[in-house]
């Protein structure tokens, strides 16, 4: 055990040294990154990939010590393959490759140090790296408007259930004589990714089975469809009768919407259990 971890600690100086280069080849497409994340409140979430990979691979800090370092070609392959991203999206003005690139580049760089396996023990904090890369406007068009189409069909069905004169037009609806524009009241592509990212968190932090977690990511849409027609509705009610107080309220609803998305997947995993259906390797303590 002790050589084990005596080989591991001799990988940590090329892996800094190796890691450093990588990011000042990289630098321009992870500065854009965080540019990006922090110029648009919809890009937020990136600054989260970086924490939840470290709390995954803290999860599964034990599994090294049954690790054992095989060097191979793989990770020179993926550096290689980093940077042709890099190059090709920089020259075809793919965006998308080029910020890719950074982070095929770092994997491959970690490969290098202690081998491919790593992939496997770590495999969910690599993975929930390629968040970092920003979703092209395209896609984020392809998801925002069905999200806000719906929310604003349910949530106009559902004021008018509570005795709300509410009319919809389109993406607007109209209580009070006011006009509330959904796309700005609540922007449903905001809480999409941030609660995928907390729903793929949560499912592997726990011993779930491979079905269960699958089943649980998938949900991770219809939540945020639940998350943001709870937050639409006190909102437009907002907007329609207190215009004073609509953006704090809509501030605080923003700031609910994680750990409702929470409770809701958690409540999804009770409810499954309570059907007996097995989603845990180990059966979970139950009251």
């Amino acid at each position: 055990m002790n050589a084990r971890r005596s080989r591991m600690s001799g990988v940590l100086a090329p892996l800094i040294l190796l890691g450093t280069l990588n990011l000042l080849v990289f630098r321009d497409p992870m500065l854009d990154i965080f540019r990006t994340a922090t110029k648009r409140p919809e890009g937020l979430y990136v600054l989260m990939v970086p924490l939840l990979a470290v709390y995954l691979a803290w999860l599964r800090q034990s599994r090294l010590g049954r690790y054992e370092i095989r060097r191979s070609f793989a990770g020179p392959v993926l550096i290689l393959s980093g940077w042709l991203l890099f190059v090709g999206g920089a020259f075809y003005d793919v965006v998308l490759f080029w910020h890719l690139g950074g982070i095929v580049g770092f994997i491959g760089v970690v490969v290098t140090c202690v081998g491919p396996r790593i992939l496997l023990v770590f495999g969910p904090a690599f993975l929930v790296l390629f968040a970092i890369a920003p979703l092209p406007g395209v896609v984020r068009e392809w998801i925002a408007l069905p999200l806000q189409n719906f929310a604003t069909i349910v949530t106009s069905i559902i004021l008018e259930l509570l005795g709300v004169d509410a009319v919809r037009r389109g993406s607007i609806i109209e209580i009070n004589g006011k006009i509330v524009l959904v796309g700005e009241a609540c922007n449903g592509m905001r809480l999409v990714m941030p609660i995928a990212l907390v729903i793929y968190a949560v499912v592997f932090s726990l011993p779930l089975r491979r079905a269960a977690r699958f089943l649980l990511l998938f949900a991770s849409i219809p939540v945020a469809l639940v998350c943001n027609i709870l937050r639409l509705i006190p909102t437009s009610l907002a907007y329609g009768f207190v215009p004073g107080s609509a953006e704090m309220v809509h501030d605080i609803g923003g700031w609910l919407m994680l750990p409702i998305a929470v409770l809701l997947l958690l409540g999804l995993l009770r409810f499954v259990e309570w059907l007996d259906v097995s989603v845990s390797k180990w059966r979970l303590v139950t009251a």
